[in-house]
């Protein structure tokens, strides 16, 4: 059957070229060889479809003199001999045709829009592989000559939500998982930190329930976590606090110190487009190191007589809680809004709210002390497990 066609060549070479100059990078970059080689081997597009809806082909055919016409605007008459029996091509437009124009389309294009001056080109494109060259491909290549502007800086790419035995989602197969579903039964923070944290730019992740269900636990940690600080913060202000008169423990120097060294490494990870590694460093810090050490060594001050001790752990704890939960927030957003609402807070929404600063310099020193004491206490407990000593009962330490 008769096709329309696009001539590929000289839209591919500009495309491809616009990738070999560094204008466009792929992350992870070995998916610039996929789009590569695609652009080098490309065949004429076919862009007409059979299908009953979509962008009709602006061509009209005229059945008296068979000319073949092709316009922008809706005709009625045949240009060749004036003969008004002509029928418009009923084939539409190759769907990605359209969607290839939607870096600039969407923003008023072909007008000079106050929106396409502003946001073209744009900084990052995120997709999946299974796309790049239906999508990507297509949307770098008609941009080219339409705008004189590659479309987009960062291409980041990303592998497919694949079910528990490592096969695509799909209804002929029936083994889909509807996300609403998954949000009404364990909540959209723990869908979205699960599915955050169980990616590696680039690789399929698999679904898994027991993923989902760990997640969930966290998400319950972080809001105990809170819920603590929030009883023993009832007769805290910073505001009144003087910072300078606090005699920081080894415990606070330590917890400090360790925030400011995890804030950096999840910038370093989301500049790098690494977010599920972010991710997992922001679960390690807050369950294994602010929960499971520090809050638990802040309890012995937090329910003591002595009030200068107990005013320092509170501060401690409010400040490395509430920068924590504005660095986590991208990840959680609804969990640590509705938390740092609570705390004492400047703001309207932690959305709004500036991203943390470290807490000052890192204190090599109390990390390795504190390391220290962390594998000794890991030690002992150790030995206790293997002697069979029971929890209750009082052991001897050398």
């Amino acid at each position: 059957s008769k096709q329309w066609f696009v001539k590929m060549q000289p839209l591919a070479q500009p495309a491809l070229q616009a990738v070999k100059d560094g204008r466009i990078i792929f992350v992870p970059e070995r998916f610039t060889q996929i789009y590569c080689q695609w652009l080098e081997n490309i065949r004429d597009w076919c862009i007409s479809r059979q299908l009953w809806w979509g962008h009709r082909i602006p061509v009209w055919y005229c059945r008296d003199c068979g000319a073949e016409i092709a316009s922008r605007e809706d005709i009625t008459s045949c240009c060749a001999c004036g003969s008004s029996k002509i029928d418009q091509d009923p084939d539409v437009l190759d769907t990605w045709f359209s969607s290839a124009l939607w870096p600039f389309s969407t923003l008023g294009w072909p007008e000079e829009t106050a929106d396409l001056g502003y946001f073209y080109p744009t900084s990052v494109l995120v997709t999946g592989r299974d796309i790049i060259f239906f999508w990507v491909a297509r949307m770098i290549f008609m941009a080219l000559p339409f705008m004189d502007d590659v479309p987009f800086r960062d291409v980041f790419i990303h592998g497919l939500v694949l079910d528990a035995q490592g096969r695509k989602m799909s209804k002929s197969l029936g083994n889909g998982i509807d996300p609403l579903e998954v949000i009404e039964k364990y909540g959209a923070d723990t869908l979205r930190f699960m599915l955050i944290t169980g990616s590696v730019p680039g690789y399929d992740l698999r679904f898994q329930w027991e993923r989902v269900e760990a997640t969930r636990n966290f998400a319950n940690k972080v809001w105990n976590v809170a819920r603590l600080a929030l009883l023993n913060l009832e007769d805290f202000d910073p505001k009144k606090i003087d910072v300078s008169t606090l005699e920081f423990t080894l415990a606070d120097r330590w917890i400090r110190s360790r925030f400011s060294t995890v804030r950096n490494r999840v910038i370093e990870f989301i500049d790098s487009y690494d977010l599920g590694g972010a991710g997992r460093l922001l679960y390690e810090f807050i369950w294994d190191e602010f929960c499971d050490w520090y809050v638990e060594l802040a309890k012995l001050r937090l329910y003591g007589d002595d009030r200068p001790r107990r005013q320092t752990a509170q501060y401690v704890l409010w400040e490395v809680l509430e920068r924590t939960l504005r660095l986590l927030h991208p990840f959680m957003p609804f969990v640590t809004e509705e938390i740092w609402q609570h705390l004492p807070h400047t703001g309207e929404s932690i959305m709004i709210a500036p991203y943390p600063e470290p807490m000052g310099e890192q204190d090599l020193t109390a990390e390795a002390d504190f390391a220290l004491i962390q594998e000794v206490v890991r030690g002992i407990r150790n030995a206790r497990a293997e002697m069979e000593v029971p929890p209750t009962r009082r052991a001897r330490v050398i």
